[in-house]
């Protein structure tokens, strides 16, 4: 029994220990006017979670990908349940949407948004630096490029359209996880329904592991400028930027929005992956990468106020969405350091 109690109590450090790496804490800029509620898993998912995005239309549909960075990545629909000020408390039975794998080896990544047009769903694919495409009632990608050829540098993490209100309206912008490069770029209809993506034009180095981000509007809590919600993998972390005039971030004007979202250690690792906001509220929503038991791959929601269940909304508020969803044998170690 001593030896069974002391293999316990280390259990029970270590559980601990791991506890105090992964509770999120928000920046000094953004404390006071955010939290964080932690919405758990979605079971019936596969990990590791991948990128999230709102369907058009479908305030209360989210798409979310399972399996990530595997060739059998998929991506599913879930009915999000809220409460009286319409805040997301939980998930219903989710339903297979498509399939989303890479074009040689890996699978669906952070990024998940749909075309300005919402006629196409884009996704990034790791580690084999390629983009999907997904029209409307499609079991599997109608078309994929290899980021190679573009001159993007491998592998690829993100990608969202800059949304309307914003500089640089309409541009695609694309990370590369391995290299930490945001870059920009535009598409063209191609002659299939899909589109054509333009060699770069311009890039900004930053850090941390660049996956999931999103765009926010200047007025809201925290920001004075526009600004541009990114997640790094590597750290963590999530960062907060000031945007340029062609949408792009401004690397010298780097705020900590959350920290200690994920953790690293010799058997597991987890990290932010995914990224969009609530249509409905303006929360920001953020999903995690887990090699392994599904209810360590989570869902996480930024609210304004101190209770995410009892702050009703200012009205008026413009936040706009822009992004960004193993079978177990065939998860890829995604080593970040």
């Amino acid at each position: 029994m001593a030896a069974a109690g002391g293999v316990f109590l280390a259990f029970a450090v270590i559980s601990q220990a791991v506890e105090a790496t992964v509770t999120p804490k928000l920046g000094s800029d953004f404390s006071n006017f955010y939290s964080i509620t932690d919405l758990g898993s979605i079971e019936q998912i596969p990990p590791a979670y991948g990128g999230i995005t709102f369907q058009p239309g479908e305030p209360n549909t989210l798409l979310i990908s399972g399996l990530a960075d595997t060739p059998d990545a998929g991506i599913y629909a879930v009915e999000v349940s809220r409460e009286s000020n319409n805040h997301i408390t939980g998930f219903g039975i989710p339903s297979f949407l498509t399939q989303a794998p890479g074009i040689s080896t890996g699978g669906i990544d952070a990024g998940l948004a749909y075309s300005p047009k919402a006629d196409v769903l884009f996704y990034t694919s790791y580690p084999d630096n390629s983009i999907g495409q997904i029209k409307p009632g499609s079991s599997s990608p109608n078309k994929q490029i290899d980021l190679n050829t573009l001159g993007f540098a491998a592998s690829t993490g993100a990608l969202n359209f800059v949304p309307e209100g914003f500089a640089g309206a309409g541009r695609l912008k694309i990370t590369s996880y391995t290299s930490n490069i945001f870059y920009d770029t535009t598409i063209t209809p191609d002659s299939s329904g899909t589109y054509d993506i333009a060699t770069p034009t311009r890039s900004v180095q930053l850090d941390g592991g660049l996956d999931g981000f999103f765009y926010v509007k200047a007025g809201n809590p925290g920001f004075f400028e526009d600004s541009l919600v990114i997640e790094e993998y590597d750290n963590s972390s999530v960062s907060a930027y000031t945007i340029d005039g062609n949408g792009d971030a401004i690397a010298n004007s780097r705020r900590n929005f959350i920290t200690g979202l994920g953790f690293h250690s010799p058997t597991s690792l987890t990290g932010v992956m995914g990224a969009t906001i609530d249509p409905v509220t303006g929360d920001f929503i953020f999903s995690t990468f887990y090699e392994g038991d599904p209810s360590a791959s989570k869902i996480y929601a930024v609210t304004r106020g101190t209770k995410s269940t009892s702050v009703p909304e200012p009205q008026g508020v413009t936040l706009l969405v822009s992004m960004f969803v193993l079978s177990l044998g065939l998860l890829r170690d995604k080593i970040k350091n």
